[in-house]
């Protein structure tokens, strides 16, 4: 297939592209490199720097024309959530008008395959297991402005923009090439510049779903090469609840961090939620795609990766 992926030099992007290569892809980017890095791009891959939100629907119309692209994976997007909710505009604009000027262009060039990066922000902050058949209800910005992009491709399915249309509804992604300080990056920063006798964070008693960059990468994979004809709502995750406490500990563990752990109220959010879960069986059935790594696993890996870097970087010097 020709994919074009927006958003191909962020911490995801730089994943499924690997993949795609890997699989016999042949891939195009648009970044703007506002957060993603040059890097993440492997050599000989065309990219076109652009701000999609600057793009019209007849400026993509001739990138997908001249790229002659049968697929789309759309990444690009503001998902770091304090931002999103100190700057509400700009997410609405870049997370959910870009999705609609895409499918605009789509009418005019038509896809076997569109694939959204959603979120399960779209559900709301009850304390339970999260299925793709219970009716969304975001409680912030960033998942509202994901479930209006998760409509707008259900009217492109209506139009016939693309045969296949699929909403990955994301857990909580982390491994190597992170862009945004979420928790896992942050507490690594933080272990490696040990200036506190105690390590602070804040709110520890919630539980999430973290899942392994390159088992998203695949999923993505997957999902713009084999999803068959029609709209899809799909969770990724790995199905199992981590509570962040732990998720902390397991990284103290791995690079002899003994401090003791304490929370503190002032850092607490007042967007947290006590848990987010998601049933995984739809993904496993309609795509046959489950999650490899559990998070004592990917944790020990991001860190060897990071470790491997570091060393590299120093001979380097």
């Amino acid at each position: 297939m020709r994919v074009l992926v927006t958003g191909g030099a962020g911490f995801v992007g730089k994943h499924v592209l690997e993949w795609l290569l890997c699989h016999g892809h042949d891939v195009l980017v648009i970044d703007d490199f506002s957060t993603g890095r040059p890097s993440h791009v492997p050599p000989g891959v065309p990219v076109k720097v652009a701000d999609l939100t600057a793009l019209g629907a007849s400026d993509l119309i001739k990138v997908l024309d001249q790229f002659d692209a049968t697929g789309v994976v759309h990444l690009a997007a503001m998902h770091f959530i304090p931002d999103c909710m100190a700057r509400p505009e700009r997410t609405f604009d870049i997370n959910t008008r870009v999705t609609h000027t895409l499918i605009e262009a789509l009418a005019s060039h038509p896809v076997k395959r569109f694939v959204l990066a959603s979120t399960m922000d779209v559900y709301s902050t009850d304390d339970r297991i999260h299925t793709e058949c219970e009716t969304p209800a975001p409680a912030n910005v960033y998942g509202l402005s994901k479930l209006l992009s998760e409509e707008i491709l259900a009217s492109g399915i209506r139009r016939g923009v693309c045969r296949s249309a699929v909403a990955l509804r994301l857990a909580n992604v982390y491994g190597p090439d992170e862009t945004n300080p979420h928790l896992i990056p942050d507490i690594l920063d933080r272990i490696a510049r040990p200036v506190e006798a105690e390590l602070v964070t804040g709110y520890l008693g919630a539980t999430r779903d973290f899942v392994f960059v390159e088992d998203v990468a695949a999923a993505f994979g997957r999902a713009v090469t084999v999803a068959p004809a029609g709209l899809h709502r799909l969770n990724v995750g790995t199905g199992r609840g981590i509570p962040v406490r732990l998720t902390v500990q397991i990284l103290q563990d791995l690079l002899g961090d003994l401090r003791p752990l304490r929370e503190e109220a002032a850092r607490f959010r007042r967007f947290d939620r006590a848990s987010l879960t998601p049933d995984v069986q739809a993904i496993q059935k309609l795509l046959g795609w489950r999650a490899t790594r559990q998070i004592e696993a990917g944790l020990a890996e991001t860190i060897s990766t990071l470790q491997k870097r570091d060393k590299e970087a120093r001979r380097a010097a």
